[in-house]
This record gives structure tokens, C-alpha cells and sequence, in this order.
């Protein structure tokens, strides 16, 4: 079995932190990424101009709103989804400067679509600083009928578009977001693994 320490290609996440020569910041952020938000803000307070987008999640405890209004002194925007928040990060991008820094804090599935939306304005991954916060759980790109397959939590999953059996490996492209998934039982038809829950 692949193990991630021995994949290159396997993104590593820090702990959020201020760039000190940006030009100004944007913080983004979904559920339990909100508390990295707030680890952010005890650190010394950036000069130049800061702005969060957060989206809340339904379960009250992943929900850190009412709490980030007391940090994020301004330019806080609250939305209910996440759909909603990227909606508002490609109405933001196209007026910013050079030396914008991103921040993103959550799942990996909302990490790699603020990157990919941040992709279309000529910001590259490496540039933003990325903290995995809520579950492992990952999108699965089948390479048989390309489809991507969402919140995956086992080590073999139903393709959500072909419904081929794909066993899902580390190596992951950051152009797709997601990490590859091969059809696990195309030499012995209807003969699989143990289907075992691994990203909680």
C-alpha cells in the first residue's frame, strides 16, 4: 500500500501565518477553519489591509461566526455556503493588486477549490499558504470516465459518474484537485479488497 510521506506529489499543509511583505491579505476559510482564523489573528496584527470570507457550517460546533466578529476587527464576510464564498472570491480577485497573499483553512476539498479558482487569476498553489483543518476526507478523480467523486472516507469507492470500483491512491494533482483513482478489480471482475474507512 502507498504510504503519503513517500508521495511527492502529496500536498503538505501548514499552520497558517502572516506574509509580512504582502501588500494586503485574504483569509479564507470554511467550518473548523475558522479556529485556525483566530490562532491567525493572535499573532501580531498585519499594517496592511486584511480581509476574511468564512463560511459557516450547519453543526454549531464547526461554526466559528459569532466568534470571529469579535476578532476580525473589519472586512469580515459571513456566507451560509461555500459555493457562495468562492462566488464572491472571482468578484474579488480581478481587483487586487500584485503582492496579494491567500490564506485558506479548511477541508481539503475547499483548499483545493479556492486554489483552483485562484488559478484562473494567475495565482499559483505554491503562493497560498493552505492549514487542513476538518476532515481528511477526498475528491477522487476516476481516471477511466473522469468524473470526481467528492467526501470520499474509504480506501475504495463507487465512481459518482461510471461506477467503476476505484481504489483510491495518494498521488494527487493539484491541476484536478483530487487524488487518482484506479478501477481496483479490472483483472479479477467483482473481486475486492476490504473496503476500509481511512480518511475520517
Amino acid at each position: 500500500m502507498e504510504r503519503g510521506y513517500w508521495i511527492k506529489s502529496k500536498p503538505v499543509y501548514t499552520s497558517l501565518v502572516w506574509h509580512e511583505k504582502a501588500t494586503s491579505h485574504l483569509v479564507l476559510a470554511t467550518g473548523i477553519g475558522g479556529m485556525a482564523v483566530l490562532k491567525l489573528f493572535q499573532q501580531m496584527h498585519p499594517r496592511q489591509p486584511v480581509t476574511v470570507l468564512y463560511a459557516r457550517y450547519a453543526q454549531m460546533d464547526a461554526d466559528y461566526s459569532e466568534t470571529l466578529k469579535k476578532v476580525v476587527p473589519e472586512n469580515l464576510y459571513i456566507f451560509k455556503f461555500e459555493e457562495a464564498l468562492l462566488a464572491s472570491l472571482k468578484e474579488i480577485l480581478p481587483d487586487t493588486r500584485m503582492g496579494l497573499r491567500l490564506y485558506v483553512a479548511g477541508s481539503e476539498g475547499f483548499i483545493w477549490d479556492v486554489a483552483g479558482v485562484a488559478k484562473q487569476f494567475g495565482i499559483d498553489d505554491a503562493e497560498i499558504m493552505k492549514e487542513l483543518t476538518d476532515t481528511l476526507a477526498r475528491s477522487v478523480y476516476c481516471v477511466h470516465c473522469k468524473s470526481v467523486t467528492r467526501n470520499v472516507t474509504t480506501n475504495i469507492v463507487p465512481c459518482c459518474g461510471c461506477e467503476r470500483m476505484l481504489f483510491v491512491r495518494d498521488h494527487f494533482s493539484r491541476n484536478l484537485g483530487a487524488y487518482m483513482g484506479l478501477m481496483v478489480d479490472a483483472e479479477s471482475p467483482g473481486e475486492l479488497p476490504a473496503i476500509e474507512e481511512i480518511y475520517p
